[in-house]
């Protein structure tokens, strides 16, 4: 919802997503997928959101949102007030007309619009082209042109 007024940025996505989850313990691969952004990417300022308090990195490694740090318990507070704001509009088209759906007829539309995901294997196969871009990017800081 942040990402909506402040703008489709890998931080705002981060952030938005950890307080979506906040009571979550996280590895940066399960951050980045869930923010919808590369590691690579989350691997340039992780650090400052752990050095900003906004973040904790437990001793295993994971990360999860830091509920004292003044920063949340304010960006917790603007949530609150966009989604009274969402909630209100939507409260102003409670009135119109809709169809009902029977059982069977909802049940259909929710099967066919959530498919079946393995998220172990879309884990690993983001592992799998996050390490091929690390690997790529380690060749073209080493490469040498030779005229």
């Amino acid at each position: 919802m942040l990402d909506e007024i402040l703008g489709d940025y890998p931080q705002i996505k981060v952030i938005d997503y950890l307080l979506m989850n906040p009571f979550a313990e996280l590895s940066k691969l399960q951050i980045a997928v869930g923010a919808e952004i590369s590691r690579i990417t989350l691997n340039k300022f992780i650090d400052d959101l752990t050095d900003k308090q906004f973040v904790i990195i437990s001793t295993n490694s994971k990360y999860h949102l830091n509920l004292q740090s003044p920063i949340v318990v304010k960006l917790n507070m603007l949530l609150d007030e966009l989604n009274k704001m969402a909630i209100e509009e939507a409260m102003k088209h409670a009135d119109e007309p809709y169809d009902e759906l029977t059982d069977e007829e909802l049940s259909k539309i929710f099967d066919e619009n959530s498919p079946d995901v393995d998220l172990i294997q879309l884990e690993n196969e983001i592992q799998i082209k996050e390490n091929y871009d690390i690997y790529i990017e380690e060749i073209n800081e080493n490469y040498v042109l030779i005229v």
